[in-house]
């Protein structure tokens, strides 16, 4: 399976070296030409728990060739979806896209910039951070689940195949029927966690060990909750805010992305993820203060960081 990933970050980049390893001919997109000659030059670095390895994948600087790849995974910020999916669709793309990102919206996204391109989403719970621009750490085991958003497209032959590749490689994925029941159920723990690691500036499991944040995580879980309730969408778990603590247990010594986004000065997520649910909470003439706050919060310290 020709594979082209657009978006070489760390999850980015810990997937190339998972399909890799299993046997794709994966091409990473870059839109950086530094970033791709240093890929060019030295390789990838993927250093895990149990194993470190470098490996070399073909890396274009846009999306030279993509026409002819059987899969394009997106693994770019969700607000560069919309513009990575135009460019994927203007260079001749027509076969499935893929995303396992943060956030709501991108898959409806992805659909309106490669109209007749079948959309997989999903979630990876993974975890993946950059020591360098070309050394992923993997940080922790996890599932990695998607399904067709429209049934039947691509066909299940082809989500089979990829399931498969993905099993052989490593990683413990599989096929859900309803996959933005997926995507909101990663909504709600990173809902509960990201926003306040970001403003706290702690690590994951730190939240649990301050007690306001533990509170006021609780607050923005059951606040998350009654939105996603209102949109019809069923989630897995029965007592979401102890699933949320538990995910703080097993990522404690793991810093989010968007805390990480906020040490280095760079645009989060937020608008995705706390400003989603605000927004969706508004439709259905719910208040949502709680997720506002934070949302004002973390988009008050990105301005900071600009100022400074």
């Amino acid at each position: 399976m020709n594979i082209t990933i657009v978006g070489p970050g760390a999850v980015g980049l810990l997937l190339a070296g998972y399909l890799h390893r299993g046997g794709a001919a994966v091409t990473l997109a870059d839109e950086l030409p530094e970033r791709a000659d240093l890929f060019g030059r030295e390789g990838i670095r993927w250093e895990g728990i149990d194993e470190d390895f470098r490996f070399t994948v073909p890396v274009t600087l846009g999306l030279k060739g993509v026409a002819g790849a059987d899969l394009v995974i997106l693994c770019v910020k969700a607000y560069h979806t919309e513009a990575a999916s135009r460019q994927v669709y203007d260079a001749g793309y027509r076969g499935p896209v893929m995303t396992l990102q943060n956030g709501v919206g991108n898959a409806e996204t992805i659909m309106t910039g490669c109209p007749g391109s079948p959309v997989i989403a999903g979630i990876t719970s993974e975890g993946a951070n950059l020591a360098a621009d070309n050394h992923v750490r993997h940080a922790g085991k996890g599932k990695t689940i998607f399904g067709p958003v429209v049934p039947g497209m691509p066909d299940s032959g082809f989500m089979k195949e990829l399931v498969s590749l993905m099993k052989k490689a490593g990683l413990d994925a599989e096929l859900s029927a309803d996959p933005q029941a997926l995507v909101w159920g990663k909504v709600l723990v990173n809902a509960g966690i990201n926003a306040l690691t970001a403003i706290l500036q702690v690590r994951n499991g730190q939240l649990l060990e301050i007690e306001t944040a533990r509170t006021l995580m609780k607050d923005l879980v059951l606040e998350a909750c009654e939105v996603i309730a209102r949109k019809g969408v069923a989630l897995s778990d029965t007592d979401p805010v102890s699933r949320v603590e538990e995910v703080c247990r097993r990522t404690e010594d793991n810093y989010s992305s968007m805390c990480i986004d906020i040490k280095h000065g760079r645009r989060t997520e937020i608008d995705f993820i706390n400003g989603a649910i605000v927004r969706e909470g508004r439709a259905f003439g719910l208040a949502c203060p709680y997720n506002d706050a934070v949302t004002k919060m973390v988009k008050g310290l990105e301005v900071k960081m600009i100022m400074e």
